[in-house]
C-alpha cells in the first residue's frame, strides 16, 4: 500500500493543482458515493441490460469519477514517460474501456447488494482514503478503501483496495509489465483492446 501511494504521489507531480486541504474528506467521500450510486444504478438493471448495455451505461459513470489517466500512468511506470501524447491517449482510452468491460462482466445480476461509507481518512498530503463496506444479498460484507486525490480543482478516485489487500493499480502494474517490456504503450493498448472485446463477447469470463 505504501509503495503504491508513493508511486501516485510521484505521478501527481505531473498534474497541476493537486494540493488537498484538511477539510476535503467530505468532498472525497461525496465523489466515492456518487460513483457507487452510479454503479449500483446499473447493477440493479443488470439482467435487463445485458453485458453490452451494462458496458455502455457504466463507461460514463466510471470515467467521470475515476482518474483513468493517473491510474494508467502509474501502472505504466517509466513507459508512460517514454510514450508520445497520442500513445498515452490511446493507452488511457484502452484502459478505461477494458476496466469498464471487466465490471460489466462481473456485475451480471442484482441480489440485493448494498454499500455504505464508513469514514474518510485524510493522509496529511494529497490523498484522502475513503473506507466503505459492501454487503452481498446474504449480508456478508467486504471492506473496500477508495484512494482519492484532488486534481485540477476536483476530486477523483485513483485506486481501489479490497479487504486491506493489494490495490487495483498494483495488480495492473504486474499485469502490464510484460506487455510494456515487449512493445511499450502501443502493445499495452492493443492488448487491452483485445481483452475488452473478449470480455464483451463472452469469450473471456470476468474474474475478480
Amino acid at each position: 500500500m505504501i509503495r503504491v501511494v508513493a508511486s501516485f504521489l510521484l505521478v501527481l507531480t505531473f498534474f497541476a493543482e493537486t494540493a488537498a486541504q484538511a477539510d476535503d474528506g467530505h468532498a472525497a467521500k461525496s465523489v466515492v458515493e456518487r460513483l457507487q450510486s452510479g454503479v449500483f444504478g446499473v447493477l440493479k438493471q443488470a439482467k435487463k441490460l445485458g453485458v453490452e448495455g451494462r458496458y455502455r451505461q457504466l463507461l460514463p459513470v466510471l470515467t467521470r469519477d475515476i482518474q483513468m489517466t493517473l491510474m494508467t500512468a502509474t501502472a505504466s511506470g517509466t513507459f508512460w514517460r517514454k510514450g508520445s501524447k497520442e500513445q498515452r491517449k490511446r493507452a488511457v482510452k484502452a484502459f478505461g474501456e477494458m476496466h469498464t468491460a471487466l465490471l460489466a462482466g462481473l456485475f451480471d445480476s442484482y441480489n440485493g447488494e448494498t454499500f455504505r461509507t464508513v469514514r474518510s481518512r485524510p493522509t496529511g498530503g494529497k490523498i484522502v482514503l475513503v473506507d466503505s463496506e459492501f454487503f452481498d444479498g446474504d449480508g456478508e460484507s467486504t471492506f473496500v478503501t477508495f484512494v482519492t486525490a484532488s486534481i485540477r480543482g476536483r476530486w477523483w478516485v485513483i485506486d481501489v483496495i479490497i479487504a486491506n489487500g493489494i490495490s487495483e493499480v498494483k495488480v495492473k502494474m504486474n499485469e502490464f509489465r510484460r506487455l510494456l517490456i515487449d512493445g511499450g504503450l502501443d502493445n499495452l493498448s492493443a492488448a487491452l483492446e483485445r481483452k475488452k472485446q473478449r470480455l464483451l463477447s463472452g469469450e473471456e469470463k470476468a474474474k475478480r
